[in-house]
């Protein structure tokens, strides 16, 4: 499953029954040794999906392939689970859920993924903050952003955090914000998260960020150290499970030990986080990590629901070029609720069509 020197980036590739076989084998191979759904998709599913993996088997072309690739993924009960071609998904459900209560206040810029201004209606000022992407912590792309929070916190009533369209990435500057508005770490909403440690899993994160870099490359960019230098982490880590062997899961438990809110230490200010069905996986995380400020309230519509399988690693197939997405660990709330493909019920619901930032306004000044 280590990732081929030329990927395919032709859809109409003709693929004989030996190479539609041999990547489908690939498929099912990482998903029995990489991917956190042997152990914790709801029973019988993992299994199923190998059965119906391996009902594919007629010469086709490489789009095809990826559409019968991924309507099987899409089965699951795993929302990260994906096959793309060309860095598209290759099935649409029949009724996907679109986002409808607004568009982010900010439009992304020169990659920066982060927006901090002011706003001000009948005599009140809010900090808007928006942040459309979760870059890698390690990018310097988030410098400056903290401070610029910081020194906005007193000149306004209230915050409206602006997630809507956010799909996730590293969420460390989302537990960053909520610390910094709690004035400290809060409880967290999550129980243990267990990741797979076998070198397929971490051969998956190899791949995702050599894939990455070479994205990168064909666009005129150079390779960022910090993308480097992950990279090589999981190529350590790969080696060392390779030669020395590790335990095949780590559980890994959350801050739930922590004290619990505590008001004189938090700014004191009315938070809105604006949220649509576009908010998936880190940006849902973000929200988690705000659960238990009393100041805080979710306002839009249901999240995406890409929550509980993360840490997501792909599988480029050799002849197809085919890229599989899946994740290697698996996250668990305290108290159970499952929300993978339902999403994070917000506290002010909008109705579709109208905008999530009028009612953020709106509740506020009802106060």
């Amino acid at each position: 499953i280590e990732i081929p020197d030329q990927i395919n980036e032709n859809p109409d590739l003709k693929l004989s029954d030996d190479e539609v076989q041999y990547d489908v084998e690939q498929v099912i191979y990482a998903l029995e040794t990489a991917y956190s759904g042997r152990k914790f998709l709801p029973e019988g599913e993992h299994s199923q999906l190998i059965k119906n993996l391996k009902k594919i088997s007629e010469t086709q072309i490489a789009s095809e392939l990826c559409l019968a690739i991924d309507k099987y993924l899409d089965s699951v009960s795993d929302n990260h689970l994906n096959a793309k071609f060309n860095n598209k998904n290759c099935y649409t459900p029949e009724s996907p859920r679109k986002a409808s209560v607004g568009e982010n206040f900010y439009t992304k810029t020169k990659d920066v993924p982060w927006k901090v201004k002011l706003a001000k209606k009948k005599g009140k000022t809010a900090l808007l903050i928006s942040i459309v992407s979760f870059p890698s912590h390690k990018d310097p792309i988030w410098n400056g952003f903290l401070e610029s929070v910081k020194k906005n916190l007193s000149k306004v009533q209230f915050i409206i955090l602006d997630m809507r369209g956010n799909g996730g990435g590293d969420d460390s500057f989302g537990a960053r914000l909520s610390d910094l508005l709690a004035g400290k770490k809060l409880k967290s909403p999550y129980g243990p998260q267990w990741t797979s440690q076998t070198p397929e899993s971490s051969q998956v994160f190899v791949n995702a960020f050599e894939g990455w870099m070479r994205m990168m490359e064909k666009d005129g960019k150079q390779r960022p150290p910090h993308l480097i230098g992950l990279k090589q982490k999981f190529e350590e880590k790969r080696d060392k499970a390779l030669s020395e062997g590790l335990p095949e899961w780590n559980k890994e438990r959350f801050n739930n030990d922590e004290g619990g809110f505590e008001s004189e230490k938090s700014i004191k200010k009315p938070i809105y986080i604006l949220v649509d069905a576009g908010c998936g996986s880190s940006c849902e995380s973000t929200i988690d990590f705000f659960e238990f400020n009393t100041y805080a309230k979710t306002v839009g519509e249901n999240t995406a629901g890409y929550i509980h399988y993360g840490n997501n690693g792909k599988v480029f197939l050799k002849n197809s070029g085919i890229a599989v997405q899946m994740a290697i660990s698996f996250n668990k709330y305290f108290d159970d609720r499952m929300i993978e493909k339902i999403g994070i019920t917000p506290k002010i619901k909008v109705p579709s069509g109208k905008d999530a930032m009028d009612y953020a306004w709106n509740d506020f000044f009802k106060k």
